[in-house]
């Protein structure tokens, strides 16, 4: 078996005489002519074809050329044959026919079937109505000169199936109101983040202190002898300038606490430390290490006080009891967000958990790969060792991610088929509204944007998901919502009642 590709492009080369011939020329002539044609009104094709369903997902085509089509086209190729095929001892134009039907048969049967294999299958998934989704494999080829031109096709096309009932689904909104305890905690968090480091001068280092220092690091080889500490910059196995450690924290390696308290600033403290098998770092894991920190500063955290200057000093707010508000109105709308968020994710489990049908293999293997390969390089850029990525269960990250990809497949596939339903039309008005709303953000040129986006073909991307929240938005407006506000005892009250 092979595709259509293979199948419109093999060429054969084993006569000596081929190489004295352009056979792109020749196909190219023959296309010309049937492009002419075609701008003529007269490129329908009369092809016979019967549909056999394998799956759901899966059609074989059996398809046939009538003799008079076929014979056409020998004609035509003989005719390109003859113009440009270049022969010693004959003019360009000059080889005569019989001689071209006895030494390039092959050739010219070949070439026959490169132009109508493709036009002919072009035309019997159109009068079918199948919407293809991959790579004909073509099979089964039978033509000679004189009769009509026979092959089967298989191919993978997007499954059908009966659109269920989408309206009037009953949903709740789950609204939780926010708390005392979230606006404190965002409060807190500001504060921390306007915390200031004060170098701490008359005493040394202790729990709750943070300490800066430059690390140097050497791998003890039992075997070997022990290595010269070099400069910064040289030929340490290890390098870390001005890291931080809260003394008394968590920490992985505990000897750094143990060695930094009672540090003063310009100290130097070497420890020798073993490695446990299971340490996060694969690449220090199980290994004797000998560190070297030099100490640049000893410092303690001062949180700014939870006041009026506070609140002036973010630029925002007047009072801290005015920034209180606004936090509270801000908590508020996120929880909003969330419940119509969380409800409209409801929504879409209730409408693909009505749907089992098949999806074409190569659509999920396609994206799931896609998926994996994005997985691996986000990792691979997030600093990874290599040693990690082999630890990955990868036979199970690609289970899960082709579950995921199964699931969000048959949702866009319904989901379009109620965009169908209602109506819904995206129009080039709202993919540039859209993508404006992307160059705005990211601080691009429109038209630049636009450009990249259009060479990527990534404009219809924008299409389907605008179409997809379109469809979204139509299943909500019909569905039955009820409002349910979450109460700090555990209970709850529809429309906040």
């Amino acid at each position: 078996m092979q595709d259509l590709e293979s199948c419109a492009s093999r060429r054969v080369g084993s006569n000596p005489t081929r190489a004295m011939m352009d056979q792109r020329e020749i196909s190219n002539e023959i296309s010309n002519d049937r492009s002419s044609v075609t701008k003529k009104g007269s490129a329908k094709l009369k092809v016979e074809v019967a549909v056999a369903d394998i799956t759901q997902s899966k059609k074989d085509l059996t398809i046939e050329v009538p003799a008079d089509e076929v014979q056409i086209e020998f004609e035509k190729t003989y005719d390109a044959f003859m113009r440009n095929l270049k022969l010693p001892g004959f003019r360009p134009g000059r080889v005569p026919l019989g001689m071209i039907k006895q030494r390039f048969t092959k050739e010219v049967t070949q070439e026959v079937i490169n132009q109508l294999i493709p036009h002919a299958l072009q035309h019997a998934i159109h009068d079918k109505k199948l919407r293809v989704i991959s790579e004909p494999q073509i099979n089964e080829v039978t033509i000679n000169e004189g009769q009509p031109l026979r092959f089967t096709a298989s191919v993978e096309v997007m499954p059908e199936f009966e659109l269920k009932e989408y309206k009037g689904l009953k949903v709740s909104k789950w609204i939780r109101p926010a708390t005392e305890p979230e606006l404190e905690s965002v409060l807190a968090h500001m504060r921390e983040s306007a915390a200031e480091f004060v170098p701490i001068l008359d005493r040394p280092a202790r729990d709750g202190d943070f300490v800066s220092f430059n690390l140097l690091g050497r791998f003890v080889h039992p075997d070997r002898e022990e290595a010269p500490w070099h400069d910064p910059g040289g030929k340490n196995d290890l390098e870390i300038e001005d890291n931080l450690l809260e003394l008394g924290s968590e920490q992985l390696i505990p000897e750094f606490h143990e060695n930094l308290r009672g540090v003063l600033a310009e100290d130097l403290r070497e420890f020798r430390t073993a490695l446990p098998e299971d340490f996060p770092e694969k690449n220090l894991a199980g290994k004797t290490i000998d560190f070297r920190l030099t100490v640049m500063a000893v410092r303690k955290k001062e949180l700014p006080e939870l006041d009026d200057d506070f609140a002036r000093e973010t630029g925002e707010f007047q009072t801290l009891e005015e920034m209180r508000e606004k936090i509270r109105e801000r908590l508020q709308e996120d929880a909003l967000q969330k419940a119509e968020s969380e409800m409209r994710e409801e929504l879409m489990k209730q409408i693909v958990s009505a749907y089992d049908f098949e999806l074409p293999p190569s659509l999920v293997e396609r994206e799931t790969e896609q998926r994996l390969k994005q997985l691996a390089n986000h990792l691979v850029r997030s600093g990874i060792p290599k040693e990690s990525l082999q630890q990955i269960d990868w036979d199970q990250r690609y289970q899960e991610a082709e579950a995921q990809v199964s699931h969000e497949s048959r949702l866009a596939l319904v989901m379009d088929r109620i965009a169908e339903l209602e109506g819904i039309v995206v129009t080039s008005e709202m993919v540039d509204g859209e993508v404006a709303r992307v160059a705005a953000r990211s601080g691009d040129n429109f038209e630049q944007l636009k450009a990249r986006l259009t060479k990527l073909d990534a404009l219809s991307s924008i299409e389907n998901r605008l179409r997809f929240e379109m469809a979204l938005e139509a299943v909500v407006s019909k569905a039955e919502v009820t409002v349910e506000y979450e109460q700090s005892s555990g209970t709850s009250s529809p429309d906040g009642s």
